[in-house]
């Protein structure tokens, strides 16, 4: 058997390696994985991507790809005899918008859920600290405890998550499952009888941490039967999904408006202030978002970059397709909030879908740096 042509560098406990493994696994693309040790990391991912992060994917040729959302449209491009993206403009715009949500607004409940509680930041901690310590003189427990401590301080207190709407943020997760709950209900994928980038988009959160770490499974499998079904039929997909057609692309089902009500109150503002925040040269913000009140938000240059370019993807709609998304979308603040004036900032991009470019080579100190920090997310805005 020849070797595949991929190479896939992940974590098992990581959102966006659970993201690009369900995308791969759905359209029969053979690959290997490598889950990743600090030397992996540092001797290998990070010289070749410029980041200290997982997934990233390595073609037979030696391109490097990461970045999941434009590595799966590369992946659609590459292998189009199982497109994920529907196949009309509007309904791919509107796949790329709730893909930026699930991926930058569904992440800060699921790191709440996965570091908020202390059994389950345990569990997740000697897990991680087992996967980090791999091949280094130090113990797993203290590795645990190290990366549980600063996933903490990062992604949940550093995120905007205080004492007054810890509530309200966890809330988020079983209202996320309510929508998925009514999707679900008449279909076995959230847009009809096969795989998309829908699914892929929501599989995020909902596999690596919502339907495998302890406190949420239980959570999922006792109130979303048929979420916690559709996890493992998206983990499993087989070739006869594809035999039918992807109804419902067209997002007419009403059971989609909650979803989309909540991007066009909640996210779009967000990355409106965000942008405004980076525009301003401030590191931090504060604001209202869904009826949340977050304070001492990051900014974070990434979702700069996405509000980009989801500007430039409603702009670059024709007429009658962007009229037929405005009519779908009337009401609910999205047109506006892809529209309104925003602060230019020099030298900012809308995300694109190059290779990866390497990094030069580290010091000791760089590299035990980036062992011990990662890339920052505030400023580059990639995240395990």
């Amino acid at each position: 058997m020849s070797e595949p042509r991929y190479t896939v560098y992940l974590s098992d406990v990581s959102y966006f390696s659970g993201k690009l493994e369900g995308a791969l696994r759905a359209k029969r693309i053979d690959y290997r994985r490598v889950p990743v040790t600090p030397d992996i990391l540092l001797d290998t991912v990070l010289p070749h991507t410029g980041w200290m992060k997982v997934p990233a994917l390595r073609r037979d040729d030696g391109l490097w790809r990461c970045d999941t959302t434009p590595l799966l449209d590369w992946l659609d491009a590459e292998h189009p005899q199982r497109p994920l993206l529907p196949a009309t403009a509007g309904a791919r715009f509107l796949t790329r918008l709730i893909e930026d949500y699930c991926d930058e607004w569904q992440w800060r409940p699921a790191m709440l859920w996965r570091w908020g509680w202390a059994d389950n930041a345990r569990y997740l901690g000697s897990r991680l600290g087992a996967e980090l310590s791999r091949g280094t003189p130090h113990p797993a427990w203290l590795t645990g405890v190290y990366f549980r401590h600063r996933q903490q301080r990062l992604f949940v207190r550093g995120d905007g998550v205080r004492a007054a709407n810890v509530d309200a943020v966890a809330g988020r997760y079983p209202q996320a499952l309510a929508w998925l709950e009514a999707l679900l209900a008449t279909r076995p994928y959230l847009l009809g009888t096969r795989p998309s980038r829908v699914d892929i988009a929501w599989f995020g959160p909902m596999f690596r941490h919502y339907a495998q770490d302890p406190r949420p499974a239980a959570l999922m499998a006792a109130t979303a039967p048929r979420v916690w079904a559709w996890v493992s039929r998206v983990w499993n997909s087989r070739e006869d999904d594809w035999q039918g057609a992807a109804e419902g692309a067209h997002f007419a089902d009403p059971a989609w408006t909650p979803m989309l009500a909540d991007l066009g109150d909640a996210y779009l503002p967000y990355l409106q202030d965000n942008l405004a925040a980076l525009a301003a040269g401030r590191r931090h913000f504060s604001g209202t978002y869904g009826g949340i009140h977050y304070p001492r938000l990051p900014v974070v240059v990434y979702r700069a970059r996405c509000l980009l370019s989801l500007r430039q993807a409603y702009a670059g709609l024709s007429d009658p397709d962007r009229a037929e998304i405005d009519t779908r979308l009337a009401g609910l603040g999205i047109r506006e909030g892809l529209t309104a004036t925003v602060p230019v900032v020099e030298g900012l991009t809308a995300v694109d879908a190059g290779p990866a470019h390497a990094c030069a080579p580290l010091g000791r100190w760089a590299r035990l740096r980036a062992y011990l920090g990662g890339t920052p997310w505030d400023r580059f805005g990639q995240k395990t």
